[in-house]
C-alpha cells in the first residue's frame, strides 16, 4: 500500500485487535451486491476466520413471484453460509442479535443501510467498510458513476473503520490511482475496483486477526464530495451538455439506469429511446469539394477517424441529390443547432447535436423492443433530420 503524503490527513490513530486465545476469528459478513462478492469470497476460504452468517436484506420477488437472489445470497449458498434478513438495522431485534452473535468484526460492503453506533457496538473490532473511490471523495452510495459522471481519469478504493455517519470513517487501507479507461462503463470499473479492493480486505483482516496494531487515518473531511444512489431519472440525457459529458454520462449509467430519450416525433407523440452506446464527436463541420459533394467529419475524443472514407465515398456515389439532402438538415456548426436535434439519419448513422459538438448514436432500443443497431431502427422508424430528442 502507497503511504500517504504528508498534509493530505489530520491526524493517525490506531485499532489494536484482540488476541485470538486459540479461537477462529468471527465475522459477521454484510453485504447484498456484487461489488462486496470477491472480497467475500476470500474472507470464506480463509481456514482461520470463522464466519458467522450473512445479513442481507429480505428476499425480493420479480413480478412473476420468483425470488430474485442477490449477488452476496448467491455467494452465501455456495458457502452453506447462514443467512439473516434484516429490514431495519435500527430495530432492536438487530441490536439483540448483534449482540448475541458477538462477533469479532463486522465486515460491510454494497449492504444499502448505515449502521447507527449501537449497532457497531455489537463487534468487538466494529466494522469495516470497504468503498469504491479514494475517500474523501465521493462518499455515498454510487461513487464510481459520479467518478465517471464527473470525468475523472482516476479511481481507487478505499477501506474505513465505520462510524455512524456516512463514509466518514479514517482510513485504515487505500489503493494507489487506478485509472479510468477512455471506454470503461461503470459496470467494468466496478469489477475491476472490487477485484483489487478484496486482496486490501484480505490482508486488512488478517492483521486484524492476528492481534497487530492497525493504523488509521482521519479523513480530509473539508474535501469530502458526495455520490448519492442514482434514481431511474438520472439515466435521461442531459442534451444541453457537451458530447464528451454526454459519453461520460452514457458510461456511468450501466447497468442501470441505462442512459434513456424521449424522440418527439411530427405529430407531437414521444417515444422512449434506450442508447446502448453513442461517440462522441467534437466537431461536425460542413465542408465542400468543387461545391458538389458534402459530408460530416466525426472526429473522435482519441482521435481516431470514425467512418470519413466510407462516409465521402457514399455522397460521391448518390451526387447532387445526396449533396442536396445532407445540405439541407445539416448546419454547418452543432452550435447552429438545439441540443437534441437529430443532424443526420441516414445511411446508417444517426448524428445529434449537443452542447457542445455531437454525438453518434450507435444502438438504440425503442419502447417495447430489443436494443438494436442503429441502422436496423432508421429502416423501421421515420427519425429524420430536424427532429428533437430531449
Amino acid at each position: 500500500m502507497k503511504k500517504q503524503q504528508s498534509g493530505q490527513h489530520k491526524k493517525t490513530e490506531a485499532i489494536t485487535s484482540v488476541p485470538l486465545t486459540g479461537k477462529r476469528f468471527q465475522i459477521v459478513l454484510m453485504a447484498t451486491g456484487a461489488f462486496a462478492v470477491p472480497a467475500m469470497r476470500l474472507l470464506c476460504e480463509e481456514k482461520s476466520f470463522d464466519i458467522s452468517c450473512l445479513v442481507t436484506n429480505p428476499l425480493r420477488y420479480d413480478r412473476h413471484g420468483k425470488a430474485i437472489i442477490t449477488p452476496a445470497r448467491q455467494l452465501a449458498a455456495e458457502y452453506d453460509i447462514a443467512v439473516s434478513d434484516k429490514d431495519d438495522v435500527h430495530s432492536q431485534e438487530f441490536f439483540d442479535f448483534l449482540y448475541l452473535v458477538r462477533p469479532d468484526l463486522l465486515f460491510v460492503c454494497d449492504f444499502g443501510h448505515i449502521l447507527p453506533k449501537r449497532a457497531l457496538e455489537g463487534s468487538l473490532l466494529g466494522g469495516i467498510n470497504l468503498h469504491g473511490s479514494l475517500l474523501p471523495k465521493y462518499r455515498g452510495a454510487a461513487p464510481i458513476h459520479w467518478a465517471l459522471l464527473n470525468g475523472e481519469q482516476y479511481t481507487g478504493v478505499s477501506i474505513i473503520h465505520i462510524t455512524a455517519k456516512i463514509d466518514a470513517g479514517p482510513v485504515i487501507a487505500q489503493s494507489p490511482p487506478i485509472p479510468i479507461g477512455i471506454q470503461d462503463t461503470a459496470a467494468e470499473i466496478e469489477e475491476r475496483l472490487a477485484e483489487y479492493g478484496a486482496e486490501l480486505v484480505f490482508d486488512v483482516v488478517s492483521r486484524m486477526a492476528s492481534s497487530r496494531t492497525i493504523k488509521i487515518i482521519e479523513q480530509v473531511h473539508e474535501k469530502a464530495s458526495k455520490a448519492p444512489k442514482l434514481k431511474k431519472e438520472n439515466g435521461l440525457i442531459p442534451w444541453n451538455k457537451t458530447a464528451k459529458e454526454i459519453y461520460n454520462h452514457c458510461r456511468a449509467m450501466e447497468p442501470w439506469p441505462r442512459s434513456f430519450t424521449d424522440w418527439y416525433r411530427p405529430n407531437g407523440t414521444a417515444m422512449r429511446l434506450i442508447l446502448g452506446g453513442l461517440v462522441p464527436l467534437t466537431n461536425l463541420l460542413e465542408e465542400e469539394f468543387s461545391g458538389t459533394e458534402t459530408f460530416v467529419d466525426p472526429m473522435l475524443i482519441d482521435a481516431k477517424m470514425d467512418n470519413l472514407a466510407e462516409l465521402l465515398a457514399e455522397q460521391k456515389a448518390n451526387g447532387a441529390a445526396g449533396q442536396q439532402r445532407v445540405q439541407r438538415f445539416t448546419p454547418k456548426s452543432p452550435a447552429a443547432a438545439v441540443p437534441g436535434t437529430v443532424l443526420r439519419a441516414e445511411g446508417g448513422e444517426l448524428i445529434v447535436s449537443a452542447g457542445a459538438g455531437a454525438v453518434k448514436i450507435l444502438s438504440v432500443q425503442p419502447a417495447g423492443k430489443k436494443m438494436m443497431p442503429v441502422k436496423d431502427f432508421l429502416q423501421g422508424h421515420g427519425i429524420r433530420p430536424g427532429d428533437i430528442l430531449k
